[in-house]
Protein backbone atom coordinates (compact mmCIF):
# COMPACT_ATOMS: atom_id res chain seq x y z
CA UNK A 1 0.00 0.00 0.00
CA UNK A 2 1.19 3.30 -1.25
CA UNK A 3 1.62 6.37 1.32
CA UNK A 4 -1.26 8.01 -0.08
CA UNK A 5 -3.49 5.15 -0.18
CA UNK A 6 -2.22 4.37 3.88
CA UNK A 7 -3.25 8.17 4.74
CA UNK A 8 -6.74 7.30 3.14
CA UNK A 9 -7.52 4.49 4.94
CA UNK A 10 -6.31 5.71 8.09
CA UNK A 11 -8.95 8.79 7.00
CA UNK A 12 -11.62 6.35 6.27
CA UNK A 13 -11.35 5.19 9.47
CA UNK A 14 -12.84 8.21 10.63
CA UNK A 15 -11.37 9.50 14.57
CA UNK A 16 -10.97 6.15 16.12
CA UNK A 17 -8.48 4.64 18.57
CA UNK A 18 -5.64 4.36 16.08
CA UNK A 19 -2.50 4.41 18.41
CA UNK A 20 -2.01 3.31 22.09
CA UNK A 21 0.73 3.95 24.11
CA UNK A 22 1.07 3.18 28.19
CA UNK A 23 3.42 5.58 29.19
CA UNK A 24 3.94 5.93 32.98
CA UNK A 25 0.31 3.81 33.89
CA UNK A 26 -1.45 6.30 31.83
CA UNK A 27 -3.73 4.88 28.51
CA UNK A 28 -2.05 7.93 25.41
CA UNK A 29 -4.22 7.50 22.46
CA UNK A 30 -3.64 8.86 19.02
CA UNK A 31 -6.66 9.70 16.44
CA UNK A 32 -7.41 11.37 13.53
CA UNK A 33 -7.93 14.78 13.93
CA UNK A 34 -11.93 15.70 14.19
CA UNK A 35 -14.08 19.07 13.50
CA UNK A 36 -15.88 19.29 16.76
CA UNK A 37 -15.64 22.56 17.81
CA UNK A 38 -13.46 21.35 21.17
CA UNK A 39 -10.95 20.73 19.15
CA UNK A 40 -11.25 23.57 16.88
CA UNK A 41 -10.97 25.91 19.81
CA UNK A 42 -7.92 23.73 21.34
CA UNK A 43 -6.05 23.77 18.15
CA UNK A 44 -6.19 27.61 17.55
CA UNK A 45 -5.71 27.97 21.13
CA UNK A 46 -2.25 25.81 20.62
CA UNK A 47 -1.46 27.62 17.48
CA UNK A 48 -1.05 31.59 19.13
CA UNK A 49 0.74 29.79 22.26
CA UNK A 50 3.60 28.60 20.03
CA UNK A 51 2.78 30.59 16.69
CA UNK A 52 7.24 31.68 17.20
CA UNK A 53 7.94 28.29 16.44
CA UNK A 54 5.77 28.22 13.19
CA UNK A 55 7.16 29.27 9.92
CA UNK A 56 4.55 31.27 8.70
CA UNK A 57 2.43 33.72 10.74
CA UNK A 58 -1.19 35.70 10.05
CA UNK A 59 -4.45 36.26 11.89
CA UNK A 60 -5.03 33.21 14.21
CA UNK A 61 -9.14 32.26 14.46
CA UNK A 62 -11.15 29.67 14.94
CA UNK A 63 -12.50 30.40 11.18
CA UNK A 64 -9.23 29.88 9.38
CA UNK A 65 -8.22 26.82 11.75
CA UNK A 66 -11.83 24.92 10.77
CA UNK A 67 -11.00 25.57 7.16
CA UNK A 68 -7.25 24.29 7.74
CA UNK A 69 -8.53 20.85 9.14
CA UNK A 70 -11.13 20.97 5.98
CA UNK A 71 -8.81 21.37 3.38
CA UNK A 72 -5.55 21.27 4.79
CA UNK A 73 -5.86 17.59 5.82
CA UNK A 74 -9.07 16.05 5.75
CA UNK A 75 -9.40 16.48 2.45
CA UNK A 76 -5.59 16.61 1.94
CA UNK A 77 -4.26 13.16 0.28
CA UNK A 78 -0.59 14.19 1.74
CA UNK A 79 -1.51 15.06 5.06
CA UNK A 80 -2.37 13.24 8.25
CA UNK A 81 -2.74 14.71 11.46
CA UNK A 82 -3.46 12.85 15.31
CA UNK A 83 -4.96 14.38 18.45
CA UNK A 84 -2.92 12.82 21.64
CA UNK A 85 -5.03 12.07 24.63
CA UNK A 86 -3.92 11.16 27.83
CA UNK A 87 -7.08 10.04 29.84
CA UNK A 88 -9.42 11.14 27.51
CA UNK A 89 -8.16 14.51 27.65
CA UNK A 90 -7.09 15.80 24.79
CA UNK A 91 -3.34 17.17 25.20
CA UNK A 92 -1.72 17.75 21.78
CA UNK A 93 -1.14 16.94 17.88
CA UNK A 94 1.78 14.99 15.98
CA UNK A 95 1.38 15.03 12.11
CA UNK A 96 3.15 13.75 8.52
CA UNK A 97 3.03 16.01 5.87
CA UNK A 98 4.95 16.58 1.78
CA UNK A 99 5.64 13.11 0.96
CA UNK A 100 8.87 13.25 -1.52
CA UNK A 101 8.73 10.20 -4.17
CA UNK A 102 11.96 10.52 -5.69
CA UNK A 103 14.10 9.84 -1.74
CA UNK A 104 10.51 8.30 -0.56
CA UNK A 105 10.71 10.15 2.55
CA UNK A 106 7.90 12.52 4.13
CA UNK A 107 8.47 15.14 6.90
CA UNK A 108 7.76 14.65 10.90
CA UNK A 109 5.11 17.75 10.77
CA UNK A 110 3.48 19.65 13.34
CA UNK A 111 3.75 18.05 16.76
CA UNK A 112 2.87 20.16 20.02
CA UNK A 113 1.54 19.70 23.37
CA UNK A 114 -0.90 21.90 25.55
CA UNK A 115 1.86 23.38 27.62
CA UNK A 116 -0.28 23.85 30.77
CA UNK A 117 0.19 19.49 30.74
CA UNK A 118 2.64 18.57 32.65
CA UNK A 119 4.39 14.87 32.07
CA UNK A 120 8.22 15.18 31.43
CA UNK A 121 9.28 12.85 28.78
CA UNK A 122 5.44 12.05 27.25
CA UNK A 123 6.12 14.13 23.92
CA UNK A 124 9.30 11.73 23.47
CA UNK A 125 8.06 8.68 24.14
CA UNK A 126 5.16 9.65 21.96
CA UNK A 127 7.68 10.97 18.64
CA UNK A 128 9.62 8.20 19.14
CA UNK A 129 6.77 5.45 18.40
CA UNK A 130 4.81 7.80 16.16
CA UNK A 131 8.32 7.88 13.97
CA UNK A 132 8.81 3.77 14.32
CA UNK A 133 5.01 3.79 12.68
CA UNK A 134 6.19 6.02 9.96
CA UNK A 135 8.97 3.59 8.91
CA UNK A 136 7.20 0.49 9.32
CA UNK A 137 3.35 1.36 7.86
CA UNK A 138 4.35 4.06 5.30
CA UNK A 139 7.09 1.96 4.10
CA UNK A 140 9.84 5.25 4.45
CA UNK A 141 13.59 6.03 3.43
CA UNK A 142 13.60 8.29 5.27
CA UNK A 143 12.01 11.41 7.69
CA UNK A 144 12.65 14.55 7.60
CA UNK A 145 11.77 17.80 8.93
CA UNK A 146 13.14 21.67 10.60
CA UNK A 147 12.70 23.73 13.46
CA UNK A 148 14.04 26.94 14.49
CA UNK A 149 17.31 26.60 15.53
CA UNK A 150 16.31 28.47 18.83
CA UNK A 151 13.75 26.22 19.43
CA UNK A 152 16.10 24.27 22.10
CA UNK A 153 13.30 22.21 23.99
CA UNK A 154 12.38 20.55 20.49
CA UNK A 155 15.62 20.03 19.24
CA UNK A 156 16.45 18.12 22.62
CA UNK A 157 13.50 15.63 21.75
CA UNK A 158 14.32 15.22 18.27
CA UNK A 159 18.00 14.34 19.30
CA UNK A 160 16.53 11.92 21.83
CA UNK A 161 14.80 10.11 18.68
CA UNK A 162 17.96 9.80 16.65
CA UNK A 163 17.56 12.72 14.66
CA UNK A 164 20.38 14.29 13.20
CA UNK A 165 21.36 18.13 11.77
CA UNK A 166 22.30 18.25 8.17
CA UNK A 167 22.23 21.86 7.86
CA UNK A 168 21.46 25.21 9.66
CA UNK A 169 20.14 27.94 7.46
CA UNK A 170 19.83 31.60 7.71
CA UNK A 171 16.53 33.00 7.37
CA UNK A 172 14.70 36.37 7.08
CA UNK A 173 10.69 37.18 7.51
CA UNK A 174 8.85 38.58 4.73
CA UNK A 175 5.33 39.70 3.79
CA UNK A 176 2.64 37.41 2.84
CA UNK A 177 -1.22 38.54 1.44
CA UNK A 178 -2.02 36.73 4.74
CA UNK A 179 0.74 37.93 7.14
CA UNK A 180 4.44 37.17 7.06
CA UNK A 181 6.91 33.89 6.37
CA UNK A 182 9.91 32.76 7.36
CA UNK A 183 12.37 32.11 4.10
CA UNK A 184 15.65 30.87 3.08
CA UNK A 185 18.22 33.66 2.79
CA UNK A 186 19.36 32.68 -0.92
CA UNK A 187 22.18 35.35 -1.22
CA UNK A 188 25.36 34.93 0.66
CA UNK A 189 25.63 38.73 0.94
CA UNK A 190 22.67 38.64 2.83
CA UNK A 191 23.69 36.45 5.64
CA UNK A 192 24.46 39.49 7.55
CA UNK A 193 20.81 40.01 7.78
CA UNK A 194 19.54 36.64 9.05
CA UNK A 195 17.42 37.41 11.84
CA UNK A 196 16.84 33.88 12.89
CA UNK A 197 18.21 30.56 11.22
CA UNK A 198 16.38 26.39 10.48
CA UNK A 199 17.98 23.32 11.47
CA UNK A 200 16.92 21.34 8.60
CA UNK A 201 17.11 17.52 10.29
CA UNK A 202 16.66 14.37 8.99
CA UNK A 203 16.57 10.65 10.53
CA UNK A 204 16.82 6.90 9.18
CA UNK A 205 15.10 4.29 10.95
CA UNK A 206 18.16 2.51 12.09
CA UNK A 207 19.14 5.82 14.12
CA UNK A 208 15.49 5.76 15.38
CA UNK A 209 15.90 2.30 16.59
CA UNK A 210 19.22 2.84 18.40
CA UNK A 211 16.98 5.36 20.82
CA UNK A 212 13.97 3.12 21.26
CA UNK A 213 13.35 1.92 24.45
CA UNK A 214 10.89 -1.06 26.07
CA UNK A 215 7.54 0.98 25.30
CA UNK A 216 4.53 -0.25 25.20
CA UNK A 217 2.40 0.71 22.37
CA UNK A 218 0.06 -0.84 19.59
CA UNK A 219 -1.57 0.08 16.87
CA UNK A 220 -5.29 -0.52 16.70
CA UNK A 221 -6.26 -0.01 13.05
Amino acid sequence: MSYFEKLKEIKNFGSVDFMRIKYQGKNVILRLVDESDETVILLTKWREMYRNNFGTDFSISEKKTREWLRKGVLENPDKIVFVIYVENRKIGIISTAEYDEKTNSAILDTMMKDPTYKLPGLMTTIEKVYLKWMFDELNLSKITGFLFSDNKKMMDIHQKCGWAIIDIVPIQKISTDEGTKWEKISSKLDNMKAERYFNLIELTRENLMKHFDNIEYQILV
